[in-house]
């Protein structure tokens, strides 16, 4: 129960951190409202930090029992359904209002949104390999994790075939095995040093042929994600599938001692917001000497964040509530609805200079987390074909009515 309350809370994250960018004092978001939120840019990037990695970890941990309760072509085709089609009606109808919005508030109208979302389709259908380095170029925008997810799913199902009796834990008899201040301490520097060690070398090399420690990569425009995050994602789906694996949740093990990831959670969490902003508005011809230190924190503090909310799920958060079973049974809707929610409300924010950036992230982070909750429960799972038919009704009314 605890691990479907946890997978709500990062998606509520995730919103809260699409929600910050216009006001976080960057410039890439479709919306850049005038007045920065110093607390918006704080909660971006520590969402930032775990939200991701740590949805990767739980979907690591369901992948095995799934795939051996199903089969490996029942396992694969529900991913295709649950995770594939999702992801083109989000491509073709929701991820095209990034760039309309985008262009709108640097250049006015200039095009109609049918005209541009041509632009966009012709852009996704060229086989590009490389940086993403213009706004002209296809973006799958929130939409990469569904896509890299279901390339992990692939090469798991993949892996799994080939591994034989070692990854079922065929034979194995698991005896319990308590944690210990030390051997809590051991994991947390285990994580964070193999995750810090495997990435860092990418991070460099993306600052050799980028200039960015974290740019985005084009794979055929099917896959899009940071290389300088691949090797982490890859580890902490793959440290999900090794604790349902070897039972450490059952045996006591992992996660260990709460006040071991409380005490490192407080000492990370400053001294990443110092790093997060000296890379992000230090002076520009130190970012080689801030991407480093500003990675070695992110991993860290991603290890912590771990450890901390297992621990506290596990003690404090394992029993049914109507309230949390609601949002669980929504949060991957909630996730799939929300970019839209969030964009419009910006917009429509962005205007009215005199309410305070802080403010304005707040109603934002509300009204589209409650607006893509109401979409899931009242349309989304009740009706997912109807959902699909308004996606592509919402596109044509855009198309039609949106002009230069």
């Amino acid at each position: 129960i605890f691990f479907d309350n946890l997978r709500y809370l990062f998606v509520l994250f995730v919103v809260v951190e699409h929600s910050a960018h216009a006001y976080d004092g960057l410039s890439w978001w479709a919306v850049v409202d005038p007045s920065p939120s110093l607390l918006a840019g704080w909660l971006a990037a520590f969402s930032d930090v775990f939200a991701m990695p740590l949805l990767f970890y739980i979907a690591g941990y369901f992948a095995l029992p799934n795939l051996q309760k199903k089969g490996m072509a029942a396992f694969l085709k529900g991913k295709l359904r649950r995770l594939g089609i999702p992801w083109l009606v989000c491509i073709l109808c929701i991820t095209p209002i990034f760039p309309l919005i985008y262009n709108f508030t640097r250049n006015s109208l200039t095009q109609s949104y049918w005209a541009l979302w041509l632009e966009e389709m012709n852009s996704a259908l060229l086989f590009t390999v490389g940086f993403i380095n213009s706004m002209s170029q296809f973006a799958q925008h929130y939409m990469w994790f569904l896509s890299l997810l279901l390339l992990f799913f692939f090469l798991f199902a993949l892996l799994h075939a080939l591994a034989g009796n070692w990854l079922k834990g065929a034979g194995k008899t698991w005896q319990p095995r308590p944690a210990s201040a030390g051997s809590t301490l051991g994991q947390f520097f285990g994580i964070a040093l193999a995750t810090t060690l495997l990435s860092f070398p990418t991070v460099m090399l993306m600052m050799e042929l980028s200039q960015q420690p974290e740019p985005w990569f084009l794979l055929g425009n099917l896959i899009q994600f940071r290389p300088s995050r691949l090797v982490f994602y890859v580890l902490y789906f793959g440290l999900g599938v090794a604790t349902y694996r070897n039972q450490w949740l059952e045996r006591g093990w992992f996660p260990g001692r709460l006040k071991i990831w409380v005490s490192a959670f407080a000492v990370l969490l400053p001294a990443f917001l110092v790093a997060y902003h000296l890379l992000s508005f230090g002076a520009p011809e130190l970012k080689g000497v801030y991407a480093p230190v500003y990675f070695m924190m992110l991993n860290f503090l991603c290890a912590a964040c771990l450890g901390l909310s297992l621990s506290l799920g596990l003690k404090y958060w394992n029993q049914p509530k109507r309230r949390d079973r609601s949002l669980a049974a929504n949060s991957y809707n909630i996730y799939l609805a929300h970019y839209g929610f969030v964009m419009t409300a910006q917009l429509v924010l962005l205007p009215l200079t005199a309410i305070p950036g802080t403010l304005k992230f707040i109603m934002v982070a509300a009204s589209s987390g409650l607006l893509a909750y109401l979409t899931s429960q009242w349309l989304l799972r009740p009706y997912p074909r109807l959902a699909v038919i308004a996606a592509l009704g919402l596109w044509a009314v855009m198309a039609l009515a949106i002009r230069a």
